[in-house]
């Protein structure tokens, strides 16, 4: 298998993961030190800002499963660039102290090196996320 397709297989792995609420699962495609950032303010989006290391990622999973309610989620197209794979893809959330919707488009950079996930940058419509979570 060449490196590309080795990197594109541990993203196709982490979405799995994700899609079956398998933490650990995901956790340990993640490099010990992983860098990862949303897009996004903590004080608009709770999950939102830089998240560090696997403990950082415990706390950006449980902030995100503790806020949202997924009802679609997945990418619609895989890219491999080298160490680097881009994902585009789609949500649907409800926001579980508004029960507000949102639908938005993303794009997922992730640097795979060894075989884990060394840094993620996601990005969203994050003005649609933040008005979901808005309480009135």
């Amino acid at each position: 298998m060449s490196n590309e397709a080795e990197e594109m297989q541990v993203v196709q792995d982490l979405y799995a993961a994700f899609g079956r609420g398998d933490l650990p699962g995901l956790l340990n495609l993640l490099d010990e030190q992983v860098d990862w950032h949303f897009n996004g303010r903590p004080e608009d989006i709770p999950f939102g800002g830089r998240w560090q290391g696997r403990a950082g990622m415990m706390d950006f999973f449980r902030t995100v499963g503790e806020t949202c309610e997924v009802l679609a989620f997945g990418p619609d197209e895989v890219i491999t660039l080298g160490e680097h794979v881009l994902s585009l893809g789609r949500e649907r959330i409800r926001v579980r102290a508004t029960g507000r919707e949102f639908e938005t488009d993303w794009a997922h950079l992730f640097t795979v090196q060894n075989g884990q996930v060394v840094r993620v940058r996601e990005f969203y419509d994050t003005a649609v996320m933040a008005r979901a979570f808005l309480e009135n």
